[in-house]
């Protein structure tokens, strides 16, 4: 190793590459894809391939973070996951409210119609924190996380569009309890386990910032 050398920034980096082709495999639920191509070496001085990697073509994704500041908790929801079921011994799993984007949407808006559809809570102040891929090496969805102020005094207890075949439990979680939940290895879900670690050191904070943004008479309540 090179000491000093610009490829071990703790950083993503931009790599050259050359697109052959990007297939349609198979259209259903989600989009599986083939993809061919060429990319620069790391050492600058080669190329690699042309290799072939299949992926699900998901796209962007919001997530977020329904925060009740005045009761210091943050509303999850609960939800069957096929996927978990083939795999885990606990498929009614622990999340936050998260969806797709729809055609000609923003995904601030997404975020919001999102929120209101998983929780049945319309958000006081919203704000785009942080941008992650979850996996991508198998799949393109980009997810943005955001930070939504709400008033969780009455919460529900369902939700979800029936025509979707959504069964939603939105649950009351206390900061402090669901990051030891998470600690604890009770939570699989991985934009939860992410989120809530980040929302232990900085969430606080960014809250009441995003709070103090708010008309005197909301920010009352």
């Amino acid at each position: 190793m090179t000491a000093g050398h610009y490829r071990d920034q703790l950083s993503d980096q931009p790599l050259g590459f050359a697109l052959e082709s990007n297939d349609l495999l198979h259209d259903g639920f989600r989009q599986f894809r083939a993809v061919t191509l060429s990319h620069d070496a790391l050492d600058g001085e080669t190329t690699i391939g042309p290799i072939r990697r299949e992926y699900l073509d998901t796209g962007p994704v919001a997530v977020i973070i329904p925060y009740d500041p005045e009761l210091d908790a943050i509303v999850v929801i609960r939800q069957f996951r096929a996927v978990a079921a083939l795999k885990l011994p606990n498929p009614a799993m622990l999340e936050l409210p998260a969806g797709m984007v729809d055609d000609g949407e923003s995904i601030q808006v997404a975020a919001a119609r999102e929120l209101e559809e998983e929780t049945e809570l319309a958000p006081r102040a919203i704000e785009r924190c942080f941008r992650l891929l979850p996996t991508p090496g198998l799949t393109s969805e980009e997810a943005v996380v955001f930070l939504a102020i709400v008033d969780a005094s009455n919460l529900g207890k369902s939700a979800g569009k029936a025509d979707e075949d959504e069964d939603i439990r939105p649950i009351l979680a206390k900061v402090d309890d669901l990051v030891a939940a998470v600690d604890d290895g009770w939570v699989e879900n991985g934009y939860l386990v992410a989120c809530t670690h980040w929302f232990a050191r900085r969430g606080r904070p960014r809250a009441q910032a995003l709070l103090g943004t708010l008309p005197e008479e909301d920010e009352a309540r």
